[in-house]
């Protein structure tokens, strides 16, 4: 959880102090470079789905011959339900809005990646399953590794649901993740 958390913040402090996207006043996105992706995963007795929607930035943050830092805004609509027999909530959803930043070893073909991110998201009810989150207002921190082409990208995506110590208790909601995205 930490990693990702750190991972996250460490690449938006990138980002500012090169003055580029996320953190300049212009979004920079480039709609002709859009990803959607799914994910599904669980957490202990939680299963969900997630569906995202990305648009790249214009420019990189850094880009050599071998590396580079890319990104990209995502809006994320989430599904989740307990397993168990009697939690206090079985269901509900979760909606996100994540910077995700993407570390990028240039190989021929196959491209392997680290991604991270953190964003604002909001949960349909303060309780999932059984964990009190004390608000609706949460962040969604995001830490994957995978692998990309020209047109797909494939991995594992961890994902934290937690509200960053605004109001107590603040217990975390961790899911681990198949990632499946088209790049078109």
């Amino acid at each position: 959880m930490n990693l990702a958390i750190w991972s996250g913040i460490a690449s938006l402090g990138f980002a500012c102090y090169q003055g580029q996207a996320p953190c300049s006043l212009h979004p920079d996105i480039n709609t002709d470079k859009t990803t959607v992706s799914l994910d599904g995963g669980a957490d202990d007795s939680v299963k969900q789905t997630r569906i995202g929607l990305g648009a790249d930035w214009n420019k990189p943050l850094y880009d050599s011959d071998r590396f580079s830092i890319n990104g990209r805004w995502e809006v994320s609509a989430n599904e989740w339900h307990s397993t168990r027999k009697n939690p206090k909530n079985k269901s509900g959803w979760i909606i996100g809005l994540t910077p995700i930043f993407h570390y990028n070893w240039k190989l021929s073909g196959l491209t392997p990646y680290i991604e991270a991110g953190a964003g604002p998201h909001f949960i349909s009810d303060i309780t999932i399953e059984n964990e009190y989150k004390s608000t609706q207002f949460q962040f969604g921190d995001i830490l994957g590794i995978g692998f990309t082409t020209k047109h797909f990208e494939i991995g594992y995506r961890y994902l934290h649901i937690s509200n960053a110590n605004i109001e107590l208790p603040n217990p975390g909601t961790d899911f681990h993740n198949l990632h499946i995205g088209y790049k078109f």
